[in-house]
């Protein structure tokens, strides 16, 4: 469908491609990766023909039309929502414009309207009609309305102004339009960056029945894993091919990493072999051809290169404080309005110590606004929030990229914050973050939005903390620095709530997830892998009991007592954390009774202890008294841990 034959583009002194050829086909389904920066969104520009190639040129099939979506500078002709969906059936809607035009005239004929006139217009109302059934113009409405719903907006929306709505919203319509229209190949740039889970499941779901062919530049690689069957990498100005989706390039990348290591292993010992022949044989007469012969063989050897190391596989651990107590969070009957407007109502929630929970719920839910009233940035309309005893929390959100000082470097950004003890780790925390070399020297104006990011969480390090409060955390960063991010998170001993889409980064990092849904929570118990399916299923209409290898729990019926479930679930913590102490304190006495025992049994052993008679009894009396102790401790450990067993077996969803 699209060749680009020996395309080369340089900004300035920089080379964006070098000498790339690259065949798009009809039903390609792509993923196009690398590094910030290096020209993923540049090739995009160039199959548009927003920009032209330096050198080389790109050819396309007559009958190609392309779909592309940026990250960000949308242009709408329409005002409202609905409008400007609906404008990728711009051809037929006006068909059906011409229809009602001439529909009026028949009914209001003019007094000067001839017979002929008259038939003429039924003519061509007949001719029109048959056009519009034959487009199935009926199903505008319909489609519009399906792809709208999909994207997350409610009927209510769709004669709203496009204006009214943040950046995030107007990229669902420009989604919803573009998908609308159908094209042949389909460029998303990002596409996930805004969605909420529910949107992207459906988007999926979407693309699985859409025959055209499919380009995706993504940091969400559960997106990339499930839409694609070939990965571009870019690097360098070269684009590398990889037959299958992003879990195969991981693997391939490694695979042939390991192979131009031998080549380079191998190359190296050939040439240290030759010189070693130069440099013996350099001044025998006899051998002057062979030596020039090898000479010349090693000045045109093609020089074999050790992979770069483009994972950078470093960690960093983020500082706990001392431990705090079991109960880190309580919410309780929180409820909040903006203009009259109610967000949610009577919330309840809590967090333990230790706990990873995720908080999830379609964009405008209140998620964001949940975790700062949590962090205290906002005061609720109603409600209380408690930290439990010795908390120390802090708070990340995409805004804080946005309060930087423009005017440091990225060191003294960082060092700004650092206690004294730990400057000298400053450089390797930002090297954790991919700022490495002469980076940390940049001032922080010239960094992209995912930089910032990057430098926010890189400032959360130097806090010592056992709770973390993240909103979004893994916006516009790559999936590098997810990876590095989620494996300390994973090591972090605190607690940790995190608001976030991203299905990758919290599939084995959570166990609990809160979702926001229609102003009410409604706990899913369980890991991020099980709450999908339950997504998932209820996308497909499924109502029966999803089936899998992993351990899930039912979920809370729709018409039960919120705070009802909420008291039940604070009683059966507190009952479990009895019993939990109640075993403590049963094994530190079996364990000094067994001691005890022991001592006793030696005794028992020594022959010389029946010398003394009344020795003798008393020895075998309290070793008795401790075997019948032991025996009622072992019990009562056996009735105590089923009980704990039971109540961690059959929890429910409580609210």
């Amino acid at each position: 469908m699209i060749r680009l034959n020996n395309v080369s583009l340089a900004f300035g002194s920089r080379a964006i491609f070098d000498n790339v050829s690259l065949h798009i086909r009809r039903n390609d389904r792509i993923g196009l990766i690398g590094p910030n920066g290096t020209g993923k969104s540049t090739l995009f520009k160039l199959i548009c023909r927003l920009t032209e190639p330096g050198e080389g040129d790109l050819v396309f099939a007559k009958d190609t039309s392309i779909g592309y979506l940026p990250q960000e500078g949308f242009v709408f002709k329409k005002k409202t929502i609905f409008d400007e969906a609906s404008s990728a059936f711009d051809d037929v809607l006006h068909l059906k414009s011409q229809i009602d035009k001439i529909h009026t005239q028949l009914e209001n004929p003019s007094i000067s309207m001839q017979e002929e006139d008259h038939q003429l217009l039924l003519d061509q109302y007949a001719h029109l009609q048959h056009q519009f059934e034959v487009v199935n113009g009926a199903k505008v409405d319909k489609e519009t309305g399906k792809v709208l719903k999909g994207m997350g907006f409610k009927e209510s929306d769709f004669e709203k102004n496009i204006d009214t709505f943040s950046g995030g919203w107007q990229m669902r319509v420009a989604l919803s339009r573009l998908l609308l229209q159908d094209p042949n190949l389909l460029l998303l740039d990002e596409p996930t960056n805004h969605l909420d889970i529910d949107s992207i499941l459906w988007l999926e779901d979407y693309l699985k029945g859409y025959k055209g062919g499919l380009i995706i530049i993504s940091h969400d690689r559960t997106f990339l894993d499930r839409n694609v069957t070939k990965v571009w990498e870019l690097e360098k100005g070269k684009v590398y091919e990889y037959y299958g989706n992003y879990s195969f390039y991981e693997a391939e990348k490694e695979n042939r990493a390991e192979m131009q290591t031998a080549r380079y292993v191998n190359q190296q010992k050939k040439i240290k072999e030759v010189e070693r022949f130069i440099e013996r044989f350099r001044a025998k007469n006899t051998k002057a051809s062979q030596v020039q012969s090898r000479i010349h063989m090693l000045e045109k050897m093609e020089k074999e290169e050790l992979p770069e190391n483009t994972t950078k596989q470093v960690k960093f651990k983020f500082r706990t404080s001392k431990q705090s107590g079991v109960t880190v969070l309580d919410v309780k009957d929180v409820s909040h309005e903006y203009d009259g407007r109610l967000i949610f109502q009577n919330i309840c929630l809590s967090i333990e110590r230790g706990e990873r929970v995720a908080l999830v719920g379609q964009n405008g839910s209140g998620k964001s606004t949940l975790s700062r009233i949590i962090a205290g940035l906002e005061q609720p309309h109603s409600g209380t929030i408690k930290m439990g005893h010795n908390v120390l929390f802090d708070y990340f959100a995409q805004e804080h990229a946005e309060k930087l000082n423009s005017d440091n470097t990225l060191l003294q950004e960082v060092e700004s914050v650092a206690p004294f003890s730990m400057i000298p780790q400053v450089r390797h925390i930002l090297g954790a973050f991919l700022f490495s070399g002469d980076d940390v020297f940049k001032t922080v104006r010239v960094l992209s939005g995912g930089e910032k990011s990057r430098l926010s969480l890189a400032k959360m390090l130097l806090k010592p903390t056992n709770f973390l409060i993240l909103d979004e955390p893994t916006n516009h960063i790559d999936i590098t620095t997810k990876r590095i991010l989620k494996d300390a998170l994973l090591e972090y001993t605190g607690s940790v709530l995190i608001v976030s889409h991203d299905r990758d980064f919290l599939d084995g990092l959570v166990s609990k997830v809160y979702e926001l849904r229609n102003g009410n929570i409604h706990v899913h118990l369980g890991g991020f892998g099980d709450f999908l399916e339950m997504k998932a299923a209820d996308l497909h209409g499924d109502t029966a009991e999803v089936k899998t290898n992993r351990a899930s729990l039912p979920r809370q019926e729709e018409g039960s007592s919120q705070k009802q479930q909420y008291l039940l679930k604070k009683e059966m913590n507190a009952r479990r954390r009895k019993l939990t102490k109640e075993i403590q304190n049963i094994e530190e006495k079996i364990a000094s009774l067994e001691t005890q025992k022991k001592e006793l049994d030696s005794i028992l052993l020594d022959p010389a202890l029946y010398n003394n008679r009344e020795k003798s009894v008393e020895i075998n009396k309290q070793h008795k008294t401790i075997i019948q102790e032991l025996s009622v401790l072992y019990n009562g450990w056996d009735t105590t841990n089923t009980e704990l067993e039971s109540i961690n077996d059959n929890q429910y969803d409580p609210v």
